[in-house]
């Protein structure tokens, strides 16, 4: 499906008119206003993004010459794909007919014609377009945009109060005020890799058009936001997961409008009790070697990929920057025919979007998808930004460039999935790997590509050359937390603890909210026997990851240690609240509860935790020790200690750790012949 580049084709104002008919009256607003109204003012309206309104005549008869140029240059209504025999849900192509109309209409005048006859302007949501939400999500801080200046790329974290995952059926944005928000897309970080860059930045949120953050669209599904599209609710069964102590990362495109103002925005959040039948994956093309001299008009990129197992493509989302031209995908089935994906004639970077197809489009097993992208780093591209053109390479700032194409998919039958994404990943880590040892032989100094390789090795098992990656990132930015973080996991790994502790302190320093830093700092205080220091270490981390079950747990067995068995509970609790299958939560909360008294809800606990993990004999001869042992005679239950510790020599036989224990519940309990006769 790939077709030569051509030149923009500008129809003229007459040939327009003639496709409108010559034998009709004066077109006046009563006709003019209706495809006005269904094709310009989701944005072109009071209190809308754009930056006039055009809901009456009035407002639009002064603005009738820029409404027919825009029209005639295709810049209006923003809409990249060209029609290809594939539709997409609401489409804002203007057809032959209504241009015509548009365009005679202000040829003649921009004419009046009856008030009484005009067409109502659509009354648009003022409140939440689906309803009042589950769950409201807003931004602790409005971000300043200035009057004037560059375009920006801002992420803002915004916190997910969650106390169990919950299944997400839709999700809508709303900008308090659009008119300086030109787009924005939403992402999970289910780490605080976006906290920590946050927290790297005085002003609200953090810089990156393409952030290297764990931010990631959740469970396969596209989420964004552009002027006059109307938010919609997944497809049923295809609802994602949000699990607690997961961030909402917000990207905007906002542009100065000539008045300094605030941007800030929140997020609804509709919930379904109905759990996913239906899993979207997201299948990714592109290339990540990119590097295009100054003055290159035709610079290609060109990827593939080959389905191993039968899908519908239900979104697509493609992704380039400013120097992008022309975007061809398409697929190439087994039986030769072929299948548009996406075609965009003439990219704009400003009006990126995704799509969701009219009707799923079917790829059998075999077929090839198959990218094109075409790039204009020249003088004559007038959506160069480089005034001369200069070298323009890969990478994720705005002055750099992409080629990015995600496709969102469903397979046939649910056992193709894994397969579907085994092959994806492979493909995915081998365009990684190509992409980030060009940005680090490109530019040796930015630390992102070397700790990125580093990931990789690890991940592999070659802990030297992660290693030799982590510090090559460090050497460049001395303040990576991150590659502090995973020296310390290798250090760890290599039974090194000194070490370990010397990089998880040093990564916590860095960025006091790394809580998986906090919580590995933690485990290794424990592990030497500083209780106090572990358990103010747990503290930090929980503060960090308040959803983090087994941080929680963690942090409730280290008060217990300490002996702030009510501290403990409370924790413990909120633990398996999030995640009740912990067997040694269970049991850490069962030693506390007995500790203060509670002895029937102690062996609740221990029960529920046998439940999980049955075989652990230790944990149940540590209840009834404690019952045997309390210094408190009021809590000390000998009888139940030496009852269970039977119990126990009943299952596993007479160990001497069992019998120890049992003599101790004897004694306890005064039964002194029975506490010699067992030990």
């Amino acid at each position: 499906m790939p077709r030569p580049s051509s030149p923009a084709l500008f129809v003229s104002l007459g040939a327009l008119v003639v496709l409108g008919g010559c034998d009709r009256g004066p077109a006046t607003w009563e006709e003019a206003g209706v495809v006005v109204h269904e094709r310009c003012v989701g944005c072109h309206r009071d209190e809308g993004h754009a930056p006039f309104s055009l809901e009456s005549w009035g407002q639009a008869a002064p603005m009738a010459t820029a409404i027919a140029a825009a029209i005639s240059e295709g810049r209006m209504p923003p809409w990249l794909p060209a029609d290809r025999g594939v539709a997409f849900d609401g489409e804002r192509r203007l057809t032959d007919r209504e241009k015509a109309l548009i365009l005679r209409w202000v040829e003649e005048g921009a004419l009046e014609g009856d008030p009484d006859r005009h067409p109502t302007a659509p009354d648009w949501p003022s409140g939440w377009a689906l309803g009042e939400p589950d769950l409201v999500l807003r931004m602790e801080e409005s971000y300043p945009v200035p009057a004037a200046g560059e375009d920006q790329f801002r992420n803002f974290v915004l916190r997910v109060p969650l106390e169990r995952a919950r299944y997400v059926r839709a999700v809508e944005l709303r900008p308090t005020k659009p008119m300086v928000v030109h787009h924005a897309t939403m992402r999970i970080d289910p780490t605080n890799s976006s906290r920590l860059e946050d927290a790297r930045d005085s002003l609200p949120g953090f810089d990156e058009m393409f952030s290297r953050t764990e931010a990631r669209p959740p469970g396969g599904f596209f989420l964004g936001w552009t002027p006059g599209r109307m938010p919609r609710q997944n497809p049923q069964g295809m609802a994602w997961t949000l699990e607690p102590g997961t961030d909402f990362i917000v990207q905007m495109h906002l542009r100065p409008t000539g008045m300094a103002t605030d941007a800030s925005a929140e997020v609804g959040l509709y919930f379904t009790d109905t759990r996913p039948t239906v899993s979207p994956t997201i299948l990714r093309l592109g290339g990540q070697t990119m590097d295009i001299p100054a003055g290159e008009a035709n610079y290609l990129v060109e990827d593939e990929f080959l389905l191993p197992v039968d899908v519908q493509a239900i979104g697509v989302y493609p992704h380039a920057h400013y120097v992008a031209r022309e975007m061809t995908v398409w697929a190439e089935l087994p039986d030769g025919s072929e299948v548009s994906i996406i075609d965009i004639p003439r990219w704009d970077f400003n009006w990126q979007d995704a799509y969701r197809y009219a009707e799923p489009l079917d790829l059998p097993a075999g077929s090839r998808l198959r990218l094109r992208y075409l790039f204009d780093n020249s003088a004559e591209n007038p959506l160069n930004p480089n005034r001369p053109p200069r070298r323009v390479v890969y990478g994720p700032e705005s002055d750099d460039e992409m080629a990015e194409l995600w496709l969102q998919v469903i397979t046939a039958r649910p056992g193709d999935l894994p397969v579907l994404q085994r092959e994806m990943a492979l493909k995915d880590q081998e365009n990684q790997l190509e992409g980030w040892n060009f940005l680090a032989e490109n530019d040796p100094d930015d630390p992102f590509p070397h700790f990125s390789l580093g990931t990789v090795a690890q991940t592999a098992g070659d802990l030297d050359e992660a290693a030799r990656r982590y510090r090559r990132a460090l050497d460049a930015a001395p303040g990576f937390a991150q590659a502090e973080y995973n020296l310390g996991l290798i250090a760890e790994e290599r039974g090194d603890l000194d070490g370990a502790l010397a990089r998880y302190r040093r990564a916590t320093e860095l960025r006091p909210e790394y809580g998986v830093a906090w919580s590995n700092l933690g485990w290794i205080l424990r592990q030497r026997g500083e209780l106090e220091s572990a358990r103010d270490a747990y503290e930090k981390a929980a503060e960090s990851r308040p959803g983090d079950a087994e941080v929680l747990a963690n942090l409730g067995s280290a008060r217990r240690e300490v002996g702030a068995h009510e501290e403990a509970i409370e924790a413990l609790r909120r633990s398996l609240d999030l995640s009740p299958g912990q067997a040694p939560a269970h049991f850490s909360l069962a030693l506390s509860l007995v500790e203060v008294g509670r002895t029937e809800e102690g062996l609740r606990e221990l029960n529920t935790g046998l439940q999980y993990d049955g075989g652990n004999v230790a944990a149940a001869l540590s209840v009834a020790w404690a019952l045997a042992t309390h210094p408190d005679e009021s809590i000390r239950d000998g009888r139940t200690a030496a009852g269970l510790a039977a119990q126990i020599r009943a299952a596993v036989g007479p160990r001497a750790r069992v019998l120890d224990v049992e003599a101790a519940g004897y004694a306890a309990a005064g039964r002194f012949d029975s506490a010699v006769q067992a030990a």
